[in-house]
């Protein structure tokens, strides 16, 4: 628990830092974000934009949804406190980065795809929340070791891809993925610290 709650603290202040260097706009924050901005701009390709557009839409509502009641209906039947932990994350991690990107208002890079508010990257956070539960919940569960490699495999390459995808298609500066990734560890570890003193409350 100690060191749940150490990591919490270090995470937050990781992302209340990014925070304050993106809204008062830190010379070298925005020359950041612009030159990895202008690099994906100029090494777009049609053939790995179509793919990333179908590895970002993995996470948009409709299909985050689906996710997540897939991953919860296998936890809910295999491991309750797990089910609690990731549903507590989950909630978290949609409704923070809506709640983040009301408050700040930073533009996007392009408007053409999205035109919310850009910080943080929500499909970064949920990204993060999903993988970090499929390594300590789901993946542990698993008995069958070849439907365990084949999910290792998917949930390596796909949750970070998503992230990645948002950055490519410029429809996320850097700095906004890098504080939807913290702010879903902090989700994630919330979860997992709600649930715990619950548990031991119980005992």
């Amino acid at each position: 628990m100690t060191n749940k709650k150490g990591f919490l603290v270090l995470s937050i202040i990781a992302f209340l830092i990014i925070t304050f260097l993106v809204l008062n706009k830190f010379v070298f924050v925005v020359n950041f974000d612009q030159i990895i901005n202008n690099f994906m701009l100029a090494h777009q390709y049609p053939s790995v934009t179509s793919f990333m557009l179908s590895i970002t839409k993995i996470l948009n509502p409709i299909e985050a949804v689906v996710i997540f009641i897939i991953f919860g209906l296998f936890l809910f039947l295999k491991n309750r406190h797990y089910f609690y932990s990731f549903t507590i994350s989950t909630a978290l991690g949609t409704l923070l980065p809506l709640g983040i990107k009301f408050l700040t208002q930073i533009q996007r890079p392009s408007l053409l795809l999205e035109q919310d508010s850009s910080f943080p990257s929500a499909h970064a956070t949920i990204a993060t929340v999903f993988l970090l539960s499929s390594i300590f919940f789901l993946i542990p569960l698993m008995k069958n070791c070849f439907s365990k490699n084949i999910f290792k495999i998917i949930t390596y390459v796909v949750f970070p891809l998503v992230a990645f995808s948002r950055i490519y298609l410029s429809v996320h500066w850097t700095s906004d993925v890098l504080a939807g990734i913290i702010l879903g560890f902090i989700c994630f570890i919330i979860g997992k610290i709600i649930c715990c003193q619950k548990k031991e409350n119980v005992l």
